[in-house]
C-alpha cells in the first residue's frame, strides 16, 4: 500500500521536471544558420535582442542545411515541431501541407505585410495568396570569383562561356592541385541549381510555365555536355557540394563557383582571415553564350515559418512577436548583413543601401529568375530526378543523350501529378 503513493509521487516529480524542461524557454527557433559557425553569432545576437525588447526567451536548434528538411518532417510526425522554423525558400512546396503551418496573413494582415516588405522578398513565402513564411534575408544565386586566384593565374573576369572555360584551363595549368571551378557534383539540391543556371545560359529550360517537362532539347543537351566536359577535363571535380566549393575558394584552390551572397561570411570563416578576406570575394555576372545575352541568376532567400496548434495564431503570441522582431529594422539591419545577404524590408534596405558588396552582387545578378523546379508541389522528386541524371552523366555512367532522355521521361511522369506551388 505504501508503494503506490511513492510511485505516484515519483511520476509527478518526473512530470514536473519534464514540464519545467519544456518551459526552459518561451519558444523554440529551428534553422540551419544556427548550425553554421560563421552565422551562429548573428542568430545569437538576434535572440538576445529579442529577449531585451520583449522579455521572452528562445531556445535555438541548429541542423545542417542538408538535414533540415528531414528533421522538419521527423518533428512533424512526432508533433514536436518548433514554433518558428527557418526555411530555404525552395523547401516551402514540400512543407506547405503540414497541418500546423500558419498563414501569416491571418496574423499580421496582408496589407501590412505588403507595405512592409520588398515585393520580390515577400513572394518567397507566398503560395496561392497565402503567406506561409516571412522573408528573413534574400538575394540571388549566381557566380562569385576569388580575385586573388584570378590574379595569380593572370586571367581577367570572363564575360562569355568561351572566356570562362579558357580561364579555367589557365587556372588548372598554373595553380597545382586546384579545382578551377568547384561545380556541385553531389547533393541533388546543389546539382540542380548549378545545372539549372547553365541550362539557362545555353537557352534551355527544365519545366516550362505550364508545367511541361522540356529538358529534351538541343540547348539542354549542349548545356549538359558542357558541364560533363568540365569534369572530364579536370576543370571541375566529382564529389563536390557547396561547402566544399566554399572551402576550396577560401583556401585559394578555385577561381569561380556558384553561390548565394551569404558566401562572403563562409569565406571569411573558412579562410581564417575574417573580413580581411573580403577583398578577394568578387561578385560577377554569369558568363553568357554570346555578346548581348542577359546574364542569369536564381531568385533566392530564407523565410521564417510559424507552426501552431490548429494552424492558428495571434499577434500577442510569443512566436508572432519573434517574427515581428526578426523583421524589424533593428534585426534586419544586422542579421542579413552579418550573413552577407539583403534585408527584406523596404525600410531596412534603404538604411543599408551603401553596402558595396551587396550593391555589386545586385548589379551582377542580371536577370534573376524563379527556381523553375522549386515552384512545384513535387519539387523534392524533381530535384532528385534532375540531380541523379545530371550526376550520372558527369560521372560517365550515362551518355548525355541517355541522361536527357531519362530526365525527360521521369520529369514528365512526375509532372503529370503535380500542381504549381505558387
Amino acid at each position: 500500500m505504501t508503494r503506490v503513493p511513492r510511485l505516484i509521487t515519483a511520476a509527478a516529480v518526473a512530470l514536473a521536471l519534464t514540464a519545467g524542461a519544456a518551459r526552459a524557454a518561451d519558444l523554440t527557433w529551428m534553422g540551419s544558420s544556427y548550425a553554421e559557425p560563421a552565422n551562429k553569432p548573428a542568430v545569437e545576437r538576434m535572440i538576445a535582442g529579442f529577449k531585451t525588447s520583449s522579455g521572452l526567451t528562445v531556445e535555438p536548434l541548429g541542423f545542417a542545411w542538408g538535414d533540415m528538411q528531414k528533421n522538419i518532417f521527423l518533428k512533424a510526425r512526432s508533433n514536436t515541431l518548433p514554433e518558428i522554423v527557418q526555411l530555404q525558400e525552395r523547401w516551402l512546396p514540400t512543407v506547405v501541407n503540414l497541418p500546423t503551418l500558419v498563414d501569416l496573413n491571418t496574423v499580421f494582415g496582408k496589407e501590412k505585410l505588403e507595405a512592409t516588405f520588398a515585393p520580390e522578398a515577400l513572394a518567397l513565402g507566398n503560395i496561392d495568396g497565402h503567406q506561409w513564411g516571412l522573408p528573413l534575408f534574400s538575394g540571388t544565386v549566381g557566380m562569385v570569383a576569388n580575385k586573388a586566384v584570378l590574379e595569380q593565374a593572370g586571367v581577367a573576369v570572363p564575360k562569355t562561356v568561351e572566356e570562362f572555360k579558357a580561364a579555367l584551363i589557365t587556372i588548372r595549368d598554373k595553380i597545382p592541385n586546384s579545382v578551377p571551378y568547384p561545380m556541385a557534383t553531389k547533393n541533388n539540391g546543389s546539382i540542380v541549381l548549378d545545372f539549372m543556371i547553365w541550362n539557362w545560359v545555353f537557352g534551355g529550360s527544365i519545366i516550362d510555365d505550364g508545367g511541361k517537362a522540356v529538358i529534351d532539347s538541343d540547348a539542354s543537351r549542349t548545356a549538359l555536355a558542357f558541364v560533363v566536359d568540365l569534369v572530364k577535363e579536370r576543370l571541375a571535380a566529382p564529389e563536390i557540394d557547396r561547402p566544399d566549393s566554399r572551402r576550396l575558394t577560401a583556401q585559394g584552390q578555385s577561381g569561380f563557383y556558384i553561390d548565394a551572397p551569404v558566401t562572403r561570411s563562409f569565406l571569411r570563416d573558412f579562410s581564417g582571415k575574417g573580413e580581411a578576406f573580403d577583398a578577394n570575394v568578387l561578385p560577377m555576372a554569369m558568363p553568357v553564350l554570346k555578346g548581348g545575352d542577359k546574364p542569369v541568376s536564381v531568385q533566392w532567400g530564407h523565410i521564417l515559418s510559424m507552426f501552431a496548434p490548429d494552424a492558428k495564431a495571434v499577434p500577442e503570441d510569443a512566436a508572432s512577436k519573434l517574427l515581428a522582431y526578426a523583421t524589424s529594422d533593428e534585426a534586419q539591419t544586422d542579421f542579413p548583413i552579418a550573413l552577407s545577404a539583403l534585408p527584406t524590408t523596404k525600410s531596412a534596405r534603404e538604411k543599408v543601401a551603401g553596402d558595396a558588396y551587396l550593391s555589386n552582387w545586385a548589379k551582377a545578378a542580371g536577370e534573376p529568375r524563379p527556381n523553375e523546379v522549386g515552384i512545384w508541389s513535387n519539387a523534392a522528386e524533381l530535384n532528385q530526378i534532375v540531380g541523379e541524371e545530371v550526376q550520372a552523366a558527369m560521372l560517365g555512367l550515362k551518355s548525355v543523350d541517355d541522361a536527357i532522355a531519362a530526365m525527360q521521361s521521369r520529369l514528365s511522369d512526375s509532372m503529370a501529378k503535380a500542381k504549381p506551388a505558387n
